[in-house]
C-alpha cells in the first residue's frame, strides 16, 4: 500500500479525553483534561487557519534552541523518553528519573518498582518495562492507559492515550480505544519493534515491512520495506530504510498540515512529534523537518548542534542524548514562526507587575471592580474577596462566602463568575454563578448538580448572604463544560454563557439552555418572577424554543466580554483541534458540534449553512484551552486573551486590509484562568497558584 493509504491508518481523530476549561482549574494534575475532546463523527473537510505560535522566551535558530524543561544536571542516561510536558530518563543502574511538569501525576513514579530496561512517554502518562518483564505505568489514567495488563513482555510503547506491548512478537494494547481492557491484536503480524501514535500503532514485521494498525476501525496497512527503524507522531508515521534514507507518509492536504519530504540524508534513528519529525544522522547530528504548527506547510526545522546517540520526540517537545549520556531537551519551533512573530511585533510595550502585593491565589476564576475603588476576586472554592490594589499592601475582606453551598470538588465545578449590577448605586446587587446541589422541589425534580445564577444585596461593601435570590438553576448532570461567564450588556440585560455539559448534541437544541448564551432581564427580580424575557430576544416568539436563548451552538463559552461598541467577543473552548474567538450576535448559531472553529463535518460550511464562523482560531499545537478575555480601551478596544497551556497573552485586533489578526502582547506564565479589567483600564491576568499579574501600558518600542 502507498503512503497515503498508510496515512489513513496513522491519522487519528484527536479524541483526547479531558475536561474543557475547568478540569485544569480543578487541579493542576488534571491539566490535560482541560482540552476535553469530543470529535465529530467524521474527519473535517476544511483546513485549520494557519497562525503564528506564541513568542518563545528565546527565538529558536539553528544555533539556539530554548530548553523546555529544567534538565537534571550531570545525570547520564542510557535512554530518554519525551512526553508532552514531561520527560523521563533511564539511568545505567535501571532507575528512572522524570522531570518537568507533573500534569496528571506524570512525574509520580510508582514506589517499589525501581529497576527498568525501557521507558516510553505519552501525552500525560508513561510506562516502564521492568527487568523482569512486567510493565508499570503512571500518570493520567482516564482511559485506563496507565493500567497495564499482567504478564511478562519484551517491549512497551506509549502513544497519546493508549499503550501497547509485545509478548513474543504478539501485539497487546490497552487504554483509549480498548474499553474492555487489554486486547491482543489478532489482525497484525508478529512484530519486532513498535511505536505508538494518536490512536494507532506501527511496528516492524519479520520481513522488515512497516505495519500500522488503527484502534478505531481495527484495520491494518502494510508498507513494504525493508525498514530498520520506525517513528510515529501525532498523525503520521516515518521509517528508515535499510540504506539509511527516511520515508514518511503524508497527510491529505485537507487535514492539518502537509509535511515536507524528509531531507536526502542518511539516518540511523527516527522519532515523530506533533507535526514534525527528527532523526539522528549517520554522522550523529540531528535533523528535523515538518511543521511546528497546524495548517503550515512543512519546512526544515531548527535542531540542537552537536553529536547525539539517541532521540525522543514528544508531542510538543524533543529530547536527545549526547555520547556522555547527558540530556538535551528543547521545544520545537520552526524558524518561519519566529519570522512571522517578528513581522507582527507589538508596537505597544507592556509593563508586567504583581497585583495585591504578590498574594498567591490557588484557583481564582474572575476579577472585577468592587466598591470604594477595590477589586473583587472570585475563587473557585466559593468565596469572593475584595482587595486593595496597592503596591506594597493587600488588605483583604471576604465579601461573600458560599463554600458550604458551592460544589468545587468535581471537574470544572465551583464558583465561576460574578458581576455587580451596572446601575449599582440604584440597584446594589451582586450576581453570582456557581455550581451547587439542587434539592427536590415539590417532588418534581430530582436532586443533582446545577449551575445557579443567584442575586445578593450588597450593604456596606459586603454581600448579604441571607438576601440570596435564586434567579436561575440550570441542571448540569454532566461531568464538565459548565461555561460560567456572567456579563451585563450596555442594554442592561444579563448575559450568561453556559457550556454543553458534555452533551454535545444539546448545543443545537433550542429546548435546553446547555451550549447557549442566554439573555434575561433581572431588573426588579422577585421570588415569583426572578427574571423577565426581553421581548427582542431572537426566540422570544418561538413556541418551540426557550425564550432565554440569545445564541447557541457553543461548546464551553468560558469567558466573553462586551466591547464599548456593543459587540460581544466570545472565547469558546475547543475539543481536540481548534480554539476560537467569535463575534456573537442575536440568534447566532456557532455551529458546535458540526463545526469546531472553522473545521466542519462533511460538506458543512459555516457561511453557506447559516452558521457564524469564528473571527480567529488556533490549533492544539499552540495551546489547549482558550482563556478569554477582555476588550481594552488603551489597546484600541482589542480583545486580550490567553491559553491555559500557553504562557502567552495575545491581542486580537481588526485591520482594515487584513481583517482580524492576533499579535503577541506579553508572556505571563502558564495556567492562565481568566482576565479582568480594572476601573482604570488595567488588565489583570489570573493565574493558578500564582499572584495575579497586571498588564499596563509601558513605553513605546
Amino acid at each position: 500500500m502507498n503512503a497515503k493509504r498508510i496515512m489513513e491508518f496513522a491519522r487519528g481523530w484527536n479524541n483526547i479525553r479531558g475536561a474543557a476549561i475547568y478540569a485544569l482549574i480543578a487541579c493542576a494534575a488534571l491539566a490535560s483534561a482541560l482540552y476535553s475532546c469530543s470529535q465529530p463523527s467524521h474527519p473535517p473537510q476544511q483546513q485549520p487557519t494557519p497562525l503564528p505560535s506564541a513568542a518563545p522566551a528565546l527565538a529558536p535558530s539553528p544555533n539556539s534552541i530554548p530548553a523546555f524543561v529544567p534538565i537534571p544536571d550531570d545525570v547520564p542516561f542510557t535512554q530518554i523518553a519525551a512526553g508532552k510536558y514531561h520527560a523521563c530518563g533511564l539511568q545505567a543502574d535501571g532507575t528512572l528519573l522524570c522531570w518537568a511538569n507533573n500534569i496528571s501525576g506524570s512525574l509520580e513514579l510508582p514506589v517499589g518498582n525501581t529497576t527498568f530496561s525501557r521507558v516510553s512517554a505519552g501525552l500525560n502518562f508513561s510506562c516502564g518495562l521492568r527487568i523482569d518483564g512486567a510493565i508499570v505505568c503512571w500518570g493520567e489514567n482516564n482511559d485506563a492507559q496507565a493500567s497495564p495488563p499482567n504478564g511478562r513482555f519484551d517491549e512497551v510503547a506509549v502513544g497519546r492515550d493508549h499503550a501497547c506491548a509485545l509478548d513474543d512478537g504478539a501485539l497487546i494494547c490497552w487504554g483509549k480505544g480498548f474499553p474492555d481492557g487489554a486486547e491482543t491484536i489478532q489482525e497484525i503480524p508478529l512484530l519486532s519493534a513498535i511505536q505508538a501514535g494518536s490512536g494507532f500503532t506501527c511496528g516492524l514485521t519479520p520481513d522488515a515491512d512497516m505495519a500500522c494498525w488503527k484502534n478505531i476501525d481495527r484495520e491494518l496497512a502494510i508498507t513494504p520495506g525493508p525498514f530498520a527503524d520506525i517513528g510515529t507522531g501525532l498523525h503520521h508515521a516515518c521509517a528508515i530504510r535499510v540504506d539509511g534514507s527516511a520515508f514518511c507518509n503524508e497527510e491529505d492536504q485537507d487535514l492539518h498540515s502537509q509535511r515536507s519530504q524528509p531531507p536526502p540524508t542518511k539516518f540511523v534513528q527516527i522519532s515523530g512529534g506533533w507535526y514534525h519529525t527528527c532523526g539522528i544522522t549517520e554522522s550523529s547530528d540531528i535533523e528535523c523537518w515538518g511543521s511546528g504548527i497546524s495548517g503550515a506547510t512543512g519546512e526544515r526545522l531548527s535542531a540542537p548542534e552537536g553529536k547525539f546517540t539517541a532521540i525522543s520526540i514528544g508531542w510538543r517537545n524533543s529530547c536527545a542524548l549526547r555520547p556522555n549520556g547527558h540530556a538535551v531537551c528543547w521545544r520545537q519551533q520552526p524558524d518561519i514562526i519566529q519570522q512571522n512573530i517578528e513581522q507582527i511585533a507589538k508596537t505597544q510595550a507592556i509593563d508586567l507587575t504583581q497585583a495585591f502585593g504578590g498574594v498567591k491565589f490557588e484557583q481564582p476564576t474572575d476579577i472585577f471592580p468592587w466598591t470604594n475603588g477595590r477589586l473583587a476576586v472570585v475563587e473557585r472554592k466559593g468565596t469572593i474577596i475584595s482587595y486593595s490594589d496597592e503596591p506594597n499592601a493587600a488588605p483583604t475582606k471576604t465579601m461573600l462566602d458560599l463554600t458550604d453551598k458551592t460544589v468545587s470538588d468535581r471537574l470544572e465545578s465551583g464558583m465561576l463568575s460574578a458581576a455587580l449590577d451596572p446601575q449599582f448605586e440604584e440597584f446594589p446587587f451582586l450576581y453570582v454563578y456557581y455550581n451547587t446541589l439542587k434539592e427536590p422541589e415539590d417532588n418534581l425534580d430530582s436532586p443533582g448538580m446545577a449551575g445557579r445564577l443567584a442575586r445578593f444585596r450588597v450593604e456596606d461593601g459586603q454581600a448579604v448572604t441571607d438576601s440570596a435570590l435564586t434567579i436561575l438553576d440550570v441542571p448540569q448532570p454532566g461531568p464538565w463544560h459548565y461555561g460560567g461567564a456572567v456579563r451585563f450588556g450596555a442594554d442592561g440585560m444579563l448575559y450568561l454563557g453556559i457550556g454543553d455539559n458534555f452533551s454535545h448534541e444539546k448545543a443545537q437544541s433550542l429546548n435546553t439552555l446547555l451550549g447557549k448564551i442566554i439573555r434575561i432581564d433581572v431588573r426588579d427580580a422577585t421570588p415569583k418572577q426572578p427574571y423577565r424575557i426581553p421581548p427582542d430576544n431572537p426566540f422570544a416568539a418561538n413556541p418551540e424554543a426557550l425564550p432565554e436563548i440569545w445564541a447557541y451552538g457553543l461548546r464551553n463559552p468560558w469567558r466573553m466580554d462586551f466591547a464599548p461598541d456593543g459587540r460581544l467577543f466570545v472565547a469558546d473552548v475547543g475539543g481536540g483541534r481548534q480554539e476560537e474567538v467569535s463575534l456573537v450576535e442575536a440568534g447566532a448559531n456557532l455551529g458546535w458540534p458540526m463545526c469546531e472553529g472553522n473545521l466542519c463535518e462533511g460538506d458543512v460550511e459555516a457561511d453557506a449553512h447559516g452558521l457564524t464562523a469564528p473571527i480567529y482560531t488556533y490549533g492544539r499545537e499552540d495551546g489547549c484551552a482558550i482563556i478569554g478575555g477582555v476588550t481594552v480601551p488603551w489597546l484600541n478596544n482589542g480583545f486580550v486573551f490567553g491559553d491555559y497551556c500557553g504562557s502567552w497573552v495575545r491581542l486580537l485586533e481588526e485591520d482594515a486590509q487584513e481583517g482580524w489578526r492576533a499579535r503577541p502582547l506579553a508572556t505571563v506564565g502558564r495556567n492562565i484562568i481568566s482576565f479582568g479589567l480594572g476601573a482604570d483600564g488595567t488588565v489583570y491576568a489570573l493565574i493558578a497558584r500564582k499572584p495575579i499579574t497586571r498588564l499596563q501600558p509601558g513605553g513605546e518600542e
